[in-house]
């Protein structure tokens, strides 16, 4: 009885295994050459995991990817709508993504740890960027963000180091926590008037910013939002501003100039401690910041 038991419950553990290690639909040839695979989902389809999170996959796409518009299966053409959750994570030896126009969501940890990615154009398509989705994609130089997207999601590109250029959509609102925390490439950003919210920890650690400007859309700057950007000598906050956050500013030691706005009503006591060389505020605000 005892051993009927047991190899009942093999053979279920092992039903199990052949059905969650098949975890997709089917496979096509994308145009750049890779095996992807596909899950369906409704009447559209979504690009699945193919990556060191999923043993059960060996054949890792490498090179320039092309993810297709759509994709064609037992007579059934699909648009390719979606990259999902880990669906690249690890791929090192990927070097270019160029996503198709029907891709409308990039799932989170999509590209995480893609370590020999160089450069990425998100589509006016895409609408949703999930969590850490090119985070520590460390040969990653340019990214150019569409039209679409309105959140830059938490730690998006957090530790992609060589990143050198940003090119924002209009249509951003959101830059999210730790979004680009750890950029020590970026000297510049230029912050689209449609963003309201820099997240907390969003541009920490970008030790090679110079200056920054905050247009007069952002209402709140998060704490550590600027963290120890080392370099950073000159920064100009929008007349939106109503708050900036705890530690800010912490330990910006080359920060000499700042410009605060009128709208200005909360500033942590600590937003600008260890800035030790800031000699200029010019405050249009009611409160008055105070150095730590």
């Amino acid at each position: 009885m005892k051993h009927r038991v047991f190899l009942a419950a093999v053979l279920l553990t092992a039903l199990a295994f052949s059905q969650s290690a098949k975890a997709y639909d089917f496979s096509a040839v994308a145009p750049s050459g890779q095996t992807l695979y596909y899950n369906i989902v409704d009447s559209t389809v979504q690009v699945t995991c193919q990556n060191s999170s999923s043993p059960y996959y060996y054949n890792y796409p490498t090179g320039a990817l092309t993810i297709p518009d759509s994709v064609t299966y037992n007579g059934t053409t699909y648009s390719v709508t979606s990259i999902g959750n880990l669906a690249f994570h690890n791929c090192s030896g990927l070097t270019s993504v160029t996503i198709g126009g029907s891709v409308t969501s990039i799932g989170n940890y999509a590209f995480n740890g893609c370590s020999g990615l160089t450069s990425v154009t998100i589509p006016n398509s895409v609408d949703t960027i999930g969590s850490r989705a090119f985070k520590n994609c460390i040969r990653l130089t340019s990214v150019t963000i569409g039209n679409s997207v309105t959140t830059i999601g938490s730690s998006d590109f957090e530790g992609c180091s060589r990143l050198t250029s940003i090119t924002f959509g209009s249509s951003v609102t959101t830059i999210g926590d730790g979004a680009f925390m750890g950029c020590r490439g970026l000297t510049s950003v230029t912050i689209p008037n449609s963003v309201t919210t820099i997240g907390n920890f969003a541009f920490a650690l970008c030790s090679g910013l110079t200056t920054v400007t905050i247009p007069n859309s952002v209402i709140t700057i998060g704490d550590n939002a600027f963290q120890t950007c080392s370099g950073l000598t000159t920064v100009t906050i929008g007349n939106s501003v109503t708050s900036i956050g705890y530690y800010a500013f912490y330990t910006d030691t080359s920060l000499t100039s700042i410009t605060i706005g009128s709208s200005v009503d909360t500033i942590d006591g600590r937003a600008f401690m260890g800035c030790s060389g800031l000699a200029e505020i010019h405050s249009q605000a009611n409160v008055a910041p105070r150095l730590g």
